[in-house]
Parts: structure tokens; C-alpha cells; sequence
């Protein structure tokens, strides 16, 4: 038997997104800002921190998806 606690579930949910300015996304869960994703280009540049003028960049892929994914990883 496996329990979870409710907020590990909603952990898992797929985040939201914000359109900040033309070119940055906010990805964000239902209680905070994991971070941005800035696309310059053909480039996905990803950055974690709730405050868009002190995240830190964690990656640059091709793919949205894995910008995502780096966000949301701990």
C-alpha cells in the first residue's frame, strides 16, 4: 500500500505558464514560481528562482519540453 501525502501529489501536476514578456515564460505550480524559461532564438534558455531579475540559468536546450523538465527538477 502506498500513501502520499496531498501535497506530493500536486507536485506532480503539470505547471502553468505566464507570459512575462515577449520572449520569457514564469513556470509555475499552483502555490509558487519555479522559474522561467527565456527563449532567445531557437535556444530554450532555463532559469530557477521565483524572481525573474535573480534566477539563475540551470540550461539551454532546443526543446521547450526539456527547459521544463529543468525547471522543475529540485
Amino acid at each position: 500500500m502506498v500513501v502520499s501525502h496531498p501535497q506530493a501529489r500536486e507536485s506532480r501536476r503539470e505547471p502553468a505558464f505566464a507570459l512575462v514578456t515577449d520572449d520569457v515564460y514564469s513556470v509555475m505550480t499552483e502555490h509558487e514560481t519555479l522559474g522561467y524559461i527565456h527563449k532567445v532564438g531557437s535556444v530554450y534558455v532555463a532559469l530557477r528562482g521565483d524572481i525573474l531579475s535573480h534566477a539563475v540559468e540551470i540550461g539551454q536546450t532546443l526543446s521547450w519540453d526539456k527547459a521544463v523538465q529543468m525547471v522543475r527538477r529540485p
